[in-house]
């Protein structure tokens, strides 16, 4: 490993304990805190276009997705130091979605529609953005829909992030929430970062302030620097 990048590795590492604050439980304790600093494994790649969520409500909010060279029920879980396979499936506007790492760094956030910290998350990241803000360039940055219950308030999250103006493309997740589970995932809001070499590098349940997911991102490119 060189240094730099054991210094990026090192500086996530710490930042992880400083940043992730509490997010949602499962969906029957939408408001239990589940605080995780799992590191996870690295990935690359993704869309860059940034998508738009339908107007019919009922539109399909989950559907098949694929992991390359591995059937999706069969991936063991990602950790951190592990490669992250590519991801294909379907956005939440309803186009195709296809994710190849390797190529640049990646964020990945998890989001269920019925958790007040997801809530909170997408509506602090939109009015970030809206009073000028930009992430930095050269980090690939998508979400994932996942846990998804009809039953749970705040239905369905295409309309949900339609409103609440979210631009990022959304991979829809499965019936059986694959890639979350896959992941790792503890709670919601779950972050993945993945570096430039395809390697999952941390992840976490928790909310991130933008302020704070920008410096994530200069880590990134600085860790794909090494």
């Amino acid at each position: 490993m060189s240094s730099t990048r054991a210094w990026y590795v090192g500086a996530v590492m710490a930042l992880s304990l400083a940043l992730l604050l509490v997010g949602c439980g499962n969906d029957d304790d939408a408001g239990a805190p589940a605080l995780s600093n799992t590191p996870v494994p690295t990935a690359t790649g993704m869309p860059t276009t940034a998508a738009t969520v339908p107007t019919d409500a009922g539109a399909a909010e989950v559907a098949p997705v694929f992991f390359d060279g591995t059937p999706a029920g069969s991936l063991p879980e990602l950790g951190v130091g592990l490669a992250v396979p590519g991801i294909s499936g379907t956005a939440l506007d309803g186009t195709p979605f296809r994710w190849t790492p390797g190529t640049r760094p990646a964020a990945i956030v998890f989001l269920a529609h019925w958790c007040p910290a997801c809530q909170a998350e997408v509506a602090e990241m939109v009015g970030w953005l809206d009073g000028g803000n930009r992430l930095p360039e050269g980090v690939e940055f998508f979400g994932v829909s996942t846990r998804v219950n009809p039953e749970q308030g705040n239905y369905p999250p295409s309309l949900w992030l339609k409103d609440a103006g979210w631009s990022f493309p959304v991979l829809m997740d499965d019936a059986a929430d694959t890639v979350a589970t896959a992941f790792g995932l503890s709670g919601t809001p779950f972050w993945v970062f993945v570096d430039s070499d395809g390697m999952l590098v941390d992840r976490g349940s928790g909310r991130i302030p933008p302020g704070d997911l920008v410096r994530r991102f200069d880590q990134l490119l600085a860790g794909g620097q090494g």
